[in-house]
């Protein structure tokens, strides 16, 4: 059988695009097929041809009918039978097609042998210039029989002109043949750039596609390996959660010195290996975008306090002063992830502390409003110059980022919307800009009421830094506090007299102490040693190194009007002690602390149910939580959770995620069904206890009823801060 395309190429292999190309030369053929057979009735019927040669005309037209019914056949059943055998309709459709180029040729040598070239001869001339024009775009993909195809419909009615021997017969039977050769010569071109254009988009589809394998095989490798890191984090850290368990069971008030010191290292060795192994894990789910943010509304200004007071201790055993400086028009409260936010902080802090060449390290917090509920936090930690002139020119810095614990820093703050910078001036030290995004819950200021009394009072501050001293000043003026800086011994001395000659004295005198001397004593030792300045009242600020010596001891033991702050100084601390000092007064939290004492038999005990099938977990979270003052009852597992839940109240529950026998699920949804089916209006708080913590897993459970989840191995403040927020909101 003829054959008259024969595929060559991986393109023209392709079963969709060759179905393409031959559904396009499909549609257009249908147009062209239906105008020839209507263009060349209307030429007889207009024409005299017809009369002249009524039964030769008879014969053209019932021939090119069947024809086009011949070709319709195919085009218009295109569907039907390509997708029975696609290569078989091209070969029959191209044969057909031929047939009707052939007959079109008939058509044309009969008009100009009979009539010459003029009236209907002309007309079809001049329609079959424009229709080979159309079919050459048609047809160009299959060149071959493109050219085939114009050699059989042009080249006979060419010949037929020339031999009429006129000299309109010869110019048009030129000009027909050069039309040919240019039509089949535009078909080559065209034919070439439709496949190449067609290989180089089926390379790139080639490509993509291995790539996208490529992509697939590396997301199933990559998500296998943390697959696999979390299972071994997860029963690395259920080994460590024991021993850690295990120690904190040890009662150190029976032991030596020596034996305390080797349990406070075991319990180091075993939190940096716990550390370890949540790193491992944290970045296992940034690298997977797995990772889930927990969200709580809570205090901005206090968690950046005990942020730095956490680290106090740390840079003071290293010889560095920490400062701080916070925005004043921080927000109140804001919503955020608390617990990932103390993980950058404390990450990057502990960072540079043991980086930092210089003594002194500064920690800046300003809150950026963009929108109404939503803002960032921007917290810069730095060892070198405060406020420095040009920080933001990236020229000013080098950028620089090591270590997985930074790598882990950095993703936790673009989960949180934010970034992380890190920054390297020989010269000026190292910065660190951490950016969070937090919605905004309140912009209340808080009173602390005591802070009115001290209106009227003055108050001197001696040898305060730089970094510190006009908001240190500023904060004391807002309490209604005059406020006079100095630096010396001398100085101050001078001032002190100068203040109490001229009837206005000072009612107070905070002396900063460095950390590598005791010159805050020696001033106070000197006040104290003038009679007429010895009453003043004094707070000293100094390191707890510094306030455990025993001649700081004696010293304040000997004055009562001398007191002591730790550094860096809390604005909070600091409002305490002046009041207590300036007016005799317990400040509003030591007024608290004995009110509880004193009403300690009316406090009602939180009552929690601990639904752990450990042995050693339920030792050691009873022990944390009898700590924090609450009463314990245990359950096994959930079955006899449910049935103690139905006999008896309790404020929360803590409920491990991973019994063995009737699972927390199954546990909750039935307390949550004895709660729809008591009609109690009070919800008690489900707080899952979790080894492992993925997204699926909190869907499942907050899906089932409950309301928080802790991880194990469980640390005693985040136990303390789940529970004074459930219990909070649970009214207790």
């Amino acid at each position: 059988m003829l054959h008259f395309f024969v595929p060559a190429t991986k393109v023209q292999k392709d079963r969709a695009i060759m179905r393409e190309t031959d559904a396009r030369v499909a549609k257009y053929s249908r147009r062209g097929l239906i105008l020839n057979f209507i263009v060349f009735v209307l030429c007889l019927a207009f024409g005299d041809f017809q009369e002249k040669e009524h039964n030769l005309a008879i014969v053209l037209v019932t021939g090119l009918l069947l024809v086009t019914l011949g070709r319709s056949y195919y085009l218009f059943r295109f569907d039907t039978l390509y997708a029975r055998a696609p290569a078989r309709w091209r070969n029959q459709y191209f044969f057909a097609s031929c047939l009707g180029a052939a007959w079109w040729s008939v058509i044309l040598v009969t008009l100009t042998w009979v009539q010459g070239m003029r009236d209907e001869t002309l007309v079809m001339w001049l329609y079959s210039v424009v229709f080979y024009s159309s079919v050459a775009n048609v047809f160009a993909p299959y060149r071959h029989f493109l050219s085939l195809y114009l050699a059989i419909g042009q080249i006979p009615a060419a010949i037929t002109a020339i031999l009429l021997g006129t000299a309109e017969g010869a110019l048009y039977g030129c000009i027909m043949l050069v039309f040919y050769v240019m039509l089949s010569h535009q078909g080559k071109v065209t034919s070439l750039a439709y496949w190449e254009r067609l290989e180089a988009h089926y390379s790139l589809r080639e490509r993509a596609q291995g790539l996208e394998n490529e992509k697939r095989s590396s997301q199933a490798q990559i998500e296998l390996k943390n697959e696999f890191l979390v299972n071994l984090g997860q029963e690395i850290r259920s080994s460590i959660s024991d021993v850690m368990s295990t120690l904190s069971l040890i009662d150190d008030s029976q032991l030596s010195e020596h034996h305390r010191e080797l349990l406070a290292t075991a319990n180091k060795a075993t939190g940096r290996q716990i550390d370890l192994v949540n790193n491992v894990v944290d970045f296992s789910k940034i690298t997977t975008k797995t990772l889930v943010l927990d969200e709580v509304e809570f205090d901005l200004r206090r968690v950046l306090e005990k942020f730095v007071q956490d680290f106090t201790l740390d840079a003071h055993q290293q010889g560095i002063e920490l400062y701080y400086n916070f925005d004043p028009n921080m927000p109140l409260r804001v919503k955020g992830d608390v617990t990932r936010l103390n993980q950058i902080l404390a990450t990057l802090l502990n960072h540079t502390l043991k980086a930092s060449r210089i003594d002194h390290v500064y920690i800046e917090a300003r809150f950026h409003q963009e929108q109404d509920d939503f803002g960032e936090l921007q917290v810069i930690i730095s060892d070198g110059e405060k406020n420095i002139a040009g920080e933001n020119d990236p020229e000013a810095y080098e950028s620089k980022q090591t270590g997985i614990g930074l790598s882990i820093c950095k993703g936790l703050a673009e989960c949180m919307g934010g970034s992380i910078h890190l920054r390297e001036n020989k010269n000026r030290g190292n910065r660190i800009f951490i950016n969070v995004a937090l919605q905004v819950i309140s912009h209340e200021e808080r009173r602390f009421g005591s802070e009115q009394k001290l209106r009227g009072k003055r108050a001197l501050l001696v040898d305060l830094p730089d970094s510190n001293a006009n908001a240190l000043a500023d904060e004391i003026n807002a309490w209604g506090m005059s406020t006079t800086i100095v630096a010396g011994q001398e100085q101050a001395i001078a001032k002190l007299r100068e203040q109490r000659a001229s009837s206005a004295p000072f009612d107070m005198v905070l002396i900063f102490t460095k950390l590598k001397n005791m010159n805050g004593l020696a001033l106070s030792r000197e006040i104290v040693s003038h009679p007429d300045i010895a009453d003043v009242k004094q707070i000293i600020a100094m390191s707890i190194l510094q306030s455990d010596s025993p001649e700081m001891k004696l010293h304040l033991r000997t004055y009562p009007q001398v007191s002591i702050i730790e550094k860096p100084i809390m604005r909070r601390r600091l409002l305490d002690i002046a009041v207590q000092k300036l007016l005799n007064l317990n400040s509003e939290d030591e007024q608290r602390k004995t009110i509880d004492k004193e009403t300690v038999g009316m406090v009602v005990v939180p009552r929690v149910l601990l639904v752990e099938d450990h042995r050693v977990d339920q030792m050691v979270i009873s022990a944390m939580l009898k700590k924090l003052g609450c009463y314990v009852q245990v359950a096994q597992n959930g079955l006899e959770a449910v049935e103690i839940v139905e006999k008896e109240r309790f404020d929360l529950v803590l409920m491990d995620y991973d019994m063995k026998e009737q699972d927390s699920i199954v546990a909750t949804e039935k307390i949550r069904n004895y709660e729809r089916m008591t009609h109690s209006v009070r919800r008690l708080p489900i707080i899952a206890v979790t080894s492992a913590q993925s997204e699926t897993d909190q869907d499942v459970y907050l899906s089932a009823g409950m309301d928080d989840h802790i991880s194990k191995p469980i640390r005693y403040d985040d136990l303390d801060v789940r529970l004074q927020r459930w219990l909070e909101q649970s009214g207790v």
